[in-house]
């Protein structure tokens, strides 16, 4: 899966821009504020309808600009091209694929999977839950078809149940509630545990090699799976009415990892902390090329951040046994002494204009 051309429009200071990256490595440099990280947007807008710095699309359109487009030939691995293009103005948002108006991003995200790394990629380790259970939600769209479908079930009827506990409905109400959430959970949860049961050697295999210490990845459910979640709900019905919430469920659901039984996020430097979170990374994008035979794309955005010259090289040793087309945004062109990668191609940043460096 690679980006075999990339047109952009009034995205940020990226007024018009055209570029044919490479399909292995392609290093951005530049200045802080010369558009090197709003050309990593257009990609995710790509692949996804949406910026991975904000949700609201509107806020990636050049000043004095009201509209904005992102346009891409998308080259599958049997060799296929595809365009994909979104467009956002004062009638809306507009994605198209192959010339078709679609509505859903999400066929933008099964034609054009992406892994994002940025410097806040480390609180996945530090802040809650929910970064963690994105991490497994972004693998399990891809691998698993269905899996979309039950988790947008299990949490409409999470969201109804909820709302049914803020009103005080009574245990009798409640019923129909407790068995819609306790079905899909059930169900999200079954196909949670079959990834995890596939990636996690995974996970350490990619580990070890980037950090040379065992981690321990353990999955916590949300709930104790040894009683159903049926029961589990029925029986926290009071506890829930108290605070006006779902205090059980997937929804819950946490990856824990360790070192030596210790928390890694309390043994691990900063640097270590991000070569941690970059390990994670691509050890889904490898296990999306094991069980698919697709490499995502990969966005690393400011990556000589906080890794130093020998973390950066183990780093580029494992983006080039996974194979993707990788795109890295720097300050400095010393990063591209430590990537020895065959293809390369630089790009300098200036103005919002990238230039290829010969």
């Amino acid at each position: 899966m690679r980006l075999d051309q990339i047109e952009v429009r009034n995205i940020r200071v990226l007024s018009a821009l055209d570029c044919a990256p490479g399909e292995g490595l392609n290093v951005f440099v530049g200045a802080n504020g010369s558009g090197k990280t709003s050309i990593l947007e257009a990609i995710h807008l790509l692949g996804s309808g949406r910026s991975f710095r904000t949700h609201r699309v509107a806020e990636l359109i050049a000043r004095g600009q009201s509209w904005l487009r992102a346009r891409g030939d998308i080259r599958g691995e049997g060799g296929a091209v595809e365009s994909v293009g979104v467009e956002k103005g004062p009638e809306g948002l507009r994605i198209r694929v192959a010339g078709e108006e679609i509505r859903s991003a999400s066929e933008l995200a099964r034609r054009l999977p992406l892994v994002v790394i940025t410097p806040d990629s480390q609180r996945l380790l530090t802040d809650g839950a929910g970064l963690r259970r994105q991490l497994m939600d972004w693998a399990l769209f891809h691998v698993e078809p269905t899996y979309l479908i039950v988790l947008q079930r299990y949490r409409r009827a999470l969201r109804q149940r909820n709302a049914a506990l803020r009103e005080g409905a009574g245990p009798g109400a409640l019923v129909p509630w407790n068995q819609e959430v306790a079905e899909a959970g059930e169900a999200l949860h079954r196909q949670r545990d079959r990834f995890l049961e596939g990636i996690l050697p995974v996970y350490a295999e990619t580990l070890e090699s980037l950090l040379s210490m065992a981690v321990d990845v353990r999955y916590q459910p949300g709930w104790d799976t040894a009683r159903g979640l049926a029961d589990a709900l029925r029986e926290a019905t009071a506890t829930d009415r108290a605070r006006g919430f779902t205090g059980i469920g997937p929804h819950r659901a946490d990856l824990r990892f360790s070192t030596d039984g210790a928390p890694v996020h309390q043994v691990l430097s900063r640097g270590e902390g991000k070569l941690f979170v970059v390990g994670l990374v691509l050890a889904q994008g490898r296990f999306l090329e094991d069980v698919q035979g697709r490499r995502p794309i990969v966005l690393v955005d400011d990556l000589a951040s906080e890794l130093d010259e020998d973390s950066r090289g183990r780093f580029f040793a494992q983006l080039r046994a996974l194979g993707a087309q990788t795109f890295v945004t720097t300050v400095s062109g010393d990063l591209v002494k430590t990537a020895d990668w065959e293809g390369l191609r630089v790009f300098h940043v200036e103005r919002g204009k990238p230039l290829k460096m010969v």
